[in-house]
């Protein structure tokens, strides 16, 4: 039996002072300025508790900015939010933006294995913690960037896809402590 096969979930050991705690992650959803995990937490509600849009107010609303993505594929996926940092991802790149003002602070290009020819298409988000951001690509890999610069940090493929298999969904962070004997 191969251990590659599948990565339903990725474990990180905390480190104290940076980025993202485990309670963060747990709470995610209870905190609007931030969102940490795909659907607002690991329960997946996508449920925001945010009052200020509404039924009299919707049709008022304007865009303040935009931004290219730069992909034609018509891709859906969703981001996520970290300190007035929105992490971006579709099949060719991942992306930090500035929230207030749609400035791209970075941007890293996706690089496939030769020979993928299947349409790029992510309905997931990328996951966040401890100052990385972790995304699955179309040819199974998850990666790791750096949040502040976008520079790949790992790459670890998880299945083949001649076997059939790929993924379009986020990874999820879980964070574990071992104490005493086993």
């Amino acid at each position: 039996m191969r251990t590659t096969k599948y990565l339903p979930l990725l474990g990180l050991c905390a480190v104290l002072g940076l980025a993202q705690t485990p309670q963060e992650l747990v709470n995610d959803g209870k905190n609007t300025d931030n969102v940490t995990t795909h659907s607002m937490g690991y329960d997946r509600k996508s449920y925001s508790p945010l009052k200020q849009i509404n039924k009299s107010n919707v049709k008022r609303l304007a865009p303040v900015w935009s931004t290219s993505l730069m992909n034609d594929q018509g891709e859906l996926a969703a981001p996520v939010v970290y300190n007035g940092v929105m992490y971006l991802i579709n099949g060719k790149w991942t992306f930090a933006i500035d929230v207030e003002s749609g400035r791209q602070i970075w941007r890293t290009r996706v690089e496939l294995e030769p020979g993928v020819s299947r349409a790029p298409i992510n309905r997931g988000a990328p996951a966040i913690y401890n100052g990385k951001l972790f995304r699955v690509t179309i040819d199974n890999h998850v990666l790791a960037l750096d949040m502040k610069s976008g520079k790949e940090l790992w790459n670890q493929k998880f299945a083949d896809a001649n076997d059939g298999f790929y993924s379009t969904s986020a990874p999820i962070i879980a964070t574990f402590h071992m104490t005493g004997a086993v």
